[in-house]
């Protein structure tokens, strides 16, 4: 990934990594102790796409696309339930079995049709409404996330526990937002990032 690439370049290459860890997938033999591999370093690729979006993308669509953000927003996070609901079905079939393939196909389509769906409308009217020093700096924030990720990557791999999408969205929520109004916190820990991006105020603990 270039340096400084911006949250536009990195969520979109994280499409591509996604579709292309998936088909290698279907390209390993039924049963290959592969195949959990990849979908396993799949699932926590998703998991930080999503809390990328969630921590970074959707709060700054509201701020320069205000107009149709709230329709943005809400397809995006359709579709990344979609997929992660997907994802969570393949953690508990066998790779061997015949629903396990299908699935995986299942899936691949999903994240395609986000991908392209977000590539055509979403990215082009926030990175024409959005300054591209904005835009740069989210593009450092959501790296932080997948830094955030490389012991659980690690973690993942040796374990033998199905649920990695679960224990991944748990490990890369922001700390303050694992009580019960994890929404508002959310919100706020936007608005920090908000201001940094702006000059009004440090780096915040992301």
């Amino acid at each position: 990934m270039a340096d400084r690439a911006d949250i536009v370049a990195t969520l979109a290459e994280q499409h591509r990594e996604l579709e292309q860890t998936l088909t290698e997938v279907l390209n390993v033999p039924a049963g290959d102790p592969r195949r959990r591999s990849s979908l396993k370093q799949a699932a926590v690729t998703l998991a930080c796409h999503t809390a990328e979006s969630e921590r970074h993308l959707h709060h700054f669509l509201r701020r320069y696309v205000p107009d149709d953000a709230d329709r943005l927003v809400q397809q995006q996070v359709t579709d990344l339930l979609r997929a992660e609901e997907t994802m969570k079905d393949l953690e508990f079939t066998a790779t061997d079995s015949g629903e396990f393939d299908p699935l995986v196909r299942r899936l691949i389509a999903t994240i395609r049709r986000h991908g392209e769906h977000t590539e055509a409308v979403l990215f082009p009217r926030l990175r024409a409404a959005a300054p591209p020093e904005v835009l740069a700096g989210l593009g450092d924030a959501a790296r932080q996330v997948e830094a955030e990720a490389t012991t659980l990557r690690d973690e993942v791999e040796r374990s033998e526990r199905p649920d990695v999408i679960d224990r991944a969205q748990a490990a890369l929520a922001p700390k303050d937002t694992r009580t019960k109004d994890a929404r508002t916190t959310a919100y706020q820990q936007a608005e920090r990032l908000d201001r940094f991006l702006t000059g009004d105020a440090d780096l915040p603990d992301m």
